[in-house]
């Protein structure tokens, strides 16, 4: 009886430590580098990420609102969030495992299919969102996980192709970090 008892308590254990998100992940805003990223809101686009990454269940994840407000009262830009030490201050005071800190480089919609050098012609115009992804964590001056994701629309309604796309690379970039 005694063992039975045991085994169910060591079960039960187990089984809410498992229902327990392990990390506590905050995302910053992101930069934005990119020609359109002022049609999308791309600087705030981490609130999506946030949400995202929230319901996959694995992750308690802090505020942005809050994230943003200890970037605000570090002095601390979304640019400067690549650089290891202005990472650990700002994952150090909203009391996060991870950071994670992202680059739009590309969020760009036009209609002839030219977009910059370096990405795939496209016929037909339509939108291309590419996002940068490092996330830093305690202790270590390198980036635990680094990726770049990508998303293409075709140009048939304008910016909510180019919203689509971003929303589809905050859906890779989520299921990724989900796998970590």
């Amino acid at each position: 009886m005694k063992t039975v008892a045991t085994m169910l308590a060591v079960a039960l254990a187990a089984a809410f430590a498992a229902a327990q998100p392990a990390r506590t992940v905050a995302v910053a805003p992101f930069w934005d580098l990119s020609t359109d990223g002022a049609l999308v809101d791309a600087d705030r686009l981490n609130v999506e990420l946030s949400s995202l990454l929230a319901a996959t269940g694995r992750f308690r994840v802090v505020s942005a609102h809050l994230v943003a407000h200890a970037m605000r009262s570090l002095g601390s830009f979304p640019a400067q969030l690549f650089h290891p030490a202005r990472a650990r201050e700002v994952r150090e005071a909203v009391g996060a495992d991870w950071l994670v800190v992202g680059r739009w480089t590309h969020l760009a919609s036009t209609a002839d299919g030219e977009f910059d050098a370096g990405l795939p012609r496209r016929g037909g115009g339509g939108a291309v969102a590419v996002l940068d992804v490092w996330v830093w964590e305690r202790a270590n001056p390198r980036p635990r996980y680094e990726a770049t994701f990508d998303a293409f629309r075709p140009a048939v309604l304008g910016t909510l192709s180019l919203k689509d796309a971003a929303e589809e690379v905050l859906r890779k970039a989520a299921a990724a970090l989900g796998r970590l």
